[in-house]
């Protein structure tokens, strides 16, 4: 009976020191020390995005363009018929007042038109010139080469496909 109630004591002691161990190392826990998992995640897409991002103003600066302003021409080019603004908008996932930025910007360098729509005149259609169609085939070389440098050429295709397939997962 005695071992019983040493044994009892001892382990009871053993937990109790244990317990206040971990509570000593959750008090100094510091939650930028040790990542949590989902915060890890998030940063490091945060960075890749901003990094492949930097890569691709890097080069459409050289055509006087900005990430924003080549997307919003892809979408037309894509869209293959003049579009709306607030197309525009949903398609690229953007506010009006940004939309409405991007279309005086390249309005002004020739790349896009606005235009009232034949049909009901208090709308505006936007569509691209062909200045705007020409720099789109000048550029889309560069852009390809570029994401094929920084994605393609870091990951296998499958390994790009099972990237593709986790993000989406998150969308």
């Amino acid at each position: 009976m005695t071992n019983f109630y040493v044994s009892v004591i001892v382990n009871s002691q053993t937990v109790n020191e244990l317990i206040i161990r971990e509570v000593k190392l959750i008090e100094k826990w510091d939650p930028f020390e040790q990542p949590i998992l989902p915060i890890d995640v998030f940063l490091t897409i945060y960075k890749t995005s901003h990094h492949l991002v930097q890569k691709l103003e890097e080069q459409l600066g050289t055509f006087d363009l900005t990430l924003g302003r080549w997307c919003l021409l892809v979408a037309l080019k894509t869209g293959g018929r003049p579009m709306l603004p607030s197309e525009l908008s949903d398609d690229l996932s953007v506010t009006r007042a940004n939309i409405s930025n991007l279309l005086n910007a390249l309005e002004k360098a020739g790349r896009i038109q606005r235009d009232f729509d034949p049909s009901n005149r208090r709308r505006i259609l936007v569509r691209l010139t062909a200045e705007g169609e020409d720099l789109i085939t000048e550029v889309w070389p560069v852009y390809e080469k570029t994401i094929a440098e920084h994605v393609g050429g870091k990951l296998s295709p499958e390994a790009q496909t099972q990237l593709k397939q986790l993000l989406n997962v998150l969308f």
